[in-house]
């Protein structure tokens, strides 16, 4: 079920938004964070009470007034009263902001949809090598695992491999790593990876605007899970991701433009 409505949603969003593919990554990213603040900037105006919105405002404004004085002639008994005041502002302002959350949920989780599945990484082009890693436990090391031969894919150095141990990246696991090049096909290339007597599957796709994903789990104590090694988009190829917070770097550069262009454009239109 998961899966049909991830599959509707990039539908929908490629006929919306897959022309914007055709252009530079850099220039697509910009385009999908500036359309995110419009979005923000628009719900917040036709959901919430603008008027109230700036009294609450301008009544904030002058109750920091009044604390500063009350501050400088040591009036605590007044500094507690103006700020009990601005509580009960701020508790009446955040009301307002319910609305704008929930209306923009539903276009916001389309949106994600789509630029998880579209902006994280760099297509790989016709003859570029693509590395493609499968991941088994440590006492895998030493066992004989394959690729399955596919038209229109070469591997570099066979397609036989043998799982080697990696014991000082982390938790100790085995791997097998290949390095692949495709021609231009506008269909995905199954990957079909043999090991023991099961066979587990991926995909590759080159000479695309789009791409397959990056990793498949398999639900098996034999392996782990197949990693197709991708470029990752970053913004004019500066901006990092933080892997300690699980951000690639296209999140990075969305949320540098988002967050800054919202303040920015609800000052322009005077949008509380």
């Amino acid at each position: 079920m998961l899966s049909f409505f991830n599959g509707l949603t990039l539908n929908i969003m490629d006929f919306l938004l897959g022309w914007l593919l055709y252009f530079p990554k850099d220039v697509v990213l910009i385009v999908v964070s500036i359309g995110t603040s419009l979005i923000l900037t628009l719900v917040r105006l036709k959901t919430t009470d603008q008027e109230l919105l700036k009294r609450c405002d301008n009544d904030k404004l002058r109750l920091k007034t009044l604390i500063k004085e009350a501050k400088k002639k040591k009036d605590k008994e007044a500094i507690l009263r103006h700020r009990g005041v601005m509580s009960m502002i701020a508790l009446k302002t955040m009301k307002q902001e319910l609305m704008p959350l929930l209306a923009a949920l539903l276009p916001l989780a389309l949106l994600g949809t789509w630029c998880f599945q579209r902006l994280e990484f760099v297509p790989p082009v016709p003859a570029e090598t693509v590395q493609v890693s499968a991941y088994f436990p440590v006492s895998a090391a030493g066992q004989i695992v394959h690729l399955v031969p596919a038209d229109g894919l070469t591997a570099e150095k066979g397609w036989i491999k043998e799982i080697t141990p990696v014991t000082n990246e982390g938790p100790a696991h085995g791997i097998a790593v290949w390095q692949l090049k495709a021609e231009a096909s506008k269909k995905p290339y199954s990957l079909l990876l043999r090991y023991k007597t099961e066979t587990y599957t991926g995909s590759l796709l080159s000479g695309q605007k789009i791409y397959e994903p990056a990793l498949y789990f398999y639900n098996s104590p034999e392996i782990s899970c197949m990693e197709v090694k991708m470029k990752q988009v970053k913004l004019f190829n500066i901006v990092p991701g933080l892997p300690f917070a699980a951000l690639p770097p296209w999140i990075v550069a969305y949320l540098i433009i988002v967050i800054p262009f919202v303040s920015l454009l609800k000052y322009l239109t005077k949008i509380y």
